[in-house]
């Protein structure tokens, strides 16, 4: 079948910015000029989940009224120089590929002393798994779009010379509660670049 394609050119500006209120033993981890506290632009709402490095919890853009989700990463957890250099090409990566109606959208991202907060669109529908676990299956109407929506994603991934790595139904949401919603690509912790002809070596993936 025929996959479209997507045009880099639409990703919209994303904000960076830096603030600290003190030494850090990690220090920096962004290039970024601007200075704002997270909490002067977005309220914190409840934790949607937890992973690694930090949690997700729903925020409110206080200016705008958006309602969006929030990573923070603990940097006290960011123990390796291979920690650091991931979460800095997580951001960068997300980034590049910001603006893909099947990528979850980074719309900023701010550093503070203890943490680096990226700002994203809010999924509302959830995992992909927990409706599949809901429903216990889906017909083939509906499985042949999420698969035929997750492949025009991949090969947006691989056109701009990234690798996913990780595709679990965990890290495929649902833009709405709806039915008919569509899905959106999350967690690029393990989304590397790659060049034609290269070879990648290492375990990488769910633990399961």
């Amino acid at each position: 079948m025929d996959v479209a394609k997507s045009s880099i050119n639409a990703v919209s500006p994303i904000r960076l910015c830096s603030c600290y209120g003190g030494t850090n033993l990690i220090g920096s981890i962004l290039d970024a000029n601007e200075s704002e506290n997270l909490t002067d632009k977005y309220v914190l709402g409840e934790a949607l989940g937890w992973g690694q490095f930090g949690v997700i919890r729903e925020c409110v853009d206080k200016f705008s009224g958006e309602n969006l989700a929030c990573k923070s990463i603990a940097k006290d957890r960011l123990v390796t120089q291979e920690d650091l250099c991931n979460i800095k090409l997580e951001i960068e990566i997300m980034k590049k590929l910001s603006g893909h109606p099947n990528v979850v959208d980074l719309k900023a991202v701010c550093e503070e002393e203890n943490y680096v907060h990226l700002v994203m669109e809010l999924c509302a529908g959830g995992e992909l798994f927990h409706r599949l676990e809901k429903h216990g299956r889906f017909s083939e109407s509906e499985a042949r779009l999420f698969f035929r929506h997750l492949m025009q994603v991949v090969m947006y991934c691989h056109d701009n010379g990234v690798v996913r790595r990780d595709l679990k139904p965990e890290n495929i949401l649902l833009s709405t509660k709806a039915s008919s919603s569509t899905i959106k690509i999350a967690d690029f912790g393990l989304v590397t670049y790659i060049q034609s002809g290269q070879s990648l070596h290492g375990t990488v993936g769910s633990p399961f």
